[in-house]
């Protein structure tokens, strides 16, 4: 049983509105037309561009709105354009995940700490405030407030001391297979969950999965039962 679960926030418990990217894409495109959850899909997919080294010339950002835009079905320069103004509405990360209090709360009667690591704005407690989640939180760690970025060891390793736990103890839960899976591998959890809520990662060998976050009181529930190979 983890002493701990530490999770992302965006793309994990707070999502973005495929409704929103699609009315700035036809912003700039009238007639524009795609399927909000695709939207929304093809962001999963793309937020860890930041990491290629494709296309030339452009920083961090600019990687992840061209390859979202790609994947979308919009031109480049388009694409840096809808990027600019989807990313700077305030109700584009709007919708909280259907089973996040659940979970939250079920962790909470369980006795289990839990952790906010997210490569955030600066606004990250602010914005699990306003979802109404910061009462469920031990620590939150958010990017531009400790200045290191996942995948980074040292922004796990914060939360880490933050909560007084070892890695093995603590399990990580995000969407993202660099940052988070790949990150939390290497300071040594004791399990990394991929959220793939779209399910757009297909099979991945030796990867733990969920589609749903309160899938992990269901496993938690079963690590506890006497008897079970699973018992620790």
């Amino acid at each position: 049983m983890p002493t701990a679960i530490l999770f992302d926030i965006g793309l994990t418990v707070i999502h973005p509105s495929g409704e929103v990217m699609l009315a700035e894409a036809r912003a700039e495109i009238p007639g524009f037309d795609a399927a909000p959850h695709h939207l929304v899909a093809a962001l999963l997919l793309a937020a860890e561009a930041r990491h290629l080294p494709l296309p030339l010339g452009l920083d961090g950002d600019g990687k992840v709105a061209v390859t979202w835009g790609m994947l979308a079905g919009l031109p480049p320069e388009t694409s840096l354009k809808v990027w600019r103004r989807m990313m700077a509405r305030d109700d584009l990360y709007c919708e909280l995940d259907a089973g996040a209090v659940e979970l939250l709360r079920g962790l909470r009667e369980r006795g289990i700490k839990v952790g906010a690591v997210s490569n955030s704005d600066g606004m990250l407690p602010q914005e699990l405030l306003h979802f109404g989640l910061a009462g469920y939180f031990d620590t939150v760690i958010d990017s531009a407030l400790v200045s290191i970025e996942k995948p980074n060891p040292g922004i796990f390793h914060a939360a880490l001391d933050a909560l007084d736990v070892t890695a093995g103890q603590c399990w990580f839960v995000g969407d993202g297979l660099v940052n988070d899976i790949l990150g939390a591998r290497s300071i040594g959890v004791g399990l990394a969950v991929l959220y793939d809520r779209l399910e757009v990662y297909g099979h991945l060998p030796a990867v733990a999965k969920v589609h749903r976050l309160d899938q992990l009181l269901m496993w938690l529930d079963h690590i506890a039962l006497p008897g079970t190979n699973r018992e620790k």
